[in-house]
């Protein structure tokens, strides 16, 4: 959605292709930019250098995962306060429950997402 004509912005950070591709297009289906990274390492990258209203973060991927980049980001002073909701397919245990919850996300969405509740949630984010 255009905010005085600025659209906001969504990274989608998965190591899957597929999943990015699909995610990406959801965002922008419903009106949003987004733009993509493949793992943890190249998310920290791309918001030093861009501002983004949320980053939909996957927890498990290869090289930096997903909880290693939200560890970095709310130890960055630039990027502690970043909008995140995590994206995955894993069913967490109590005890990862917990440990995500530290990392302060705004949500968590379980792939496969249902796309309608997708997007009701995602525009409440960025509202």
């Amino acid at each position: 959605m255009r905010w005085f004509g600025i659209a906001k912005k969504v990274l989608v950070v998965d190591d899957e292709p597929d999943i990015r591709t699909s995610v990406k297009q959801a965002v922008e289906g419903e009106g949003f930019e987004a733009k993509t990274a493949g793992n943890g390492k190249q998310a920290l990258e791309l918001l030093r250098k861009e501002k983004f209203d949320l980053v939909l973060m996957d927890i498990f991927m290869p090289e930096m995962s997903g909880r290693e980049a939200v560890e970095a980001m709310r130890k960055d002073a630039k990027l502690k306060k970043q909008k995140v909701a995590f994206l995955t397919v894993v069913n967490l245990s109590e005890q990862g429950q917990s440990i995500v919850k530290k990392l302060k996300p705004v949500d968590y969405f379980q792939k496969p997402v249902d796309l309608d509740d997708f997007g009701k949630r995602l525009r409440k984010l960025l509202k």
